[in-house]
């Protein structure tokens, strides 16, 4: 199906556009889990045909402060509750 093909190429855009930050030394982030429908009406998305698949957040790690953990920034006592 064509949205199925198209959400696939959105995917390998993100990929590449990962691996160019990585290049020029800035973080990026995909981010799913959030309302595509809210995005879309906050930046008139859906007004131009199109939708909201997946965000990619880049930016620059605070020098400051040093992050030993790979996956998150926060301690997994922060994250989790183990019952």
């Amino acid at each position: 199906d064509l949205n199925h093909w198209m959400e696939k190429q959105t995917y390998m855009a993100v990929g590449l556009t990962m691996m160019a930050a990585a290049e020029l030394g800035v973080e990026a982030t995909p981010l799913e889990g959030f309302d595509p429908t809210s995005v879309d009406k906050a930046f008139k998305i859906r007004e131009s045909g199109h939708t909201t698949t997946v965000l990619l957040a880049l930016g620059y790690p605070d020098p400051k402060k040093q992050y030993t953990n790979p996956i998150s920034r926060f301690d997994a006592d922060k994250l989790f509750t183990f019952l």
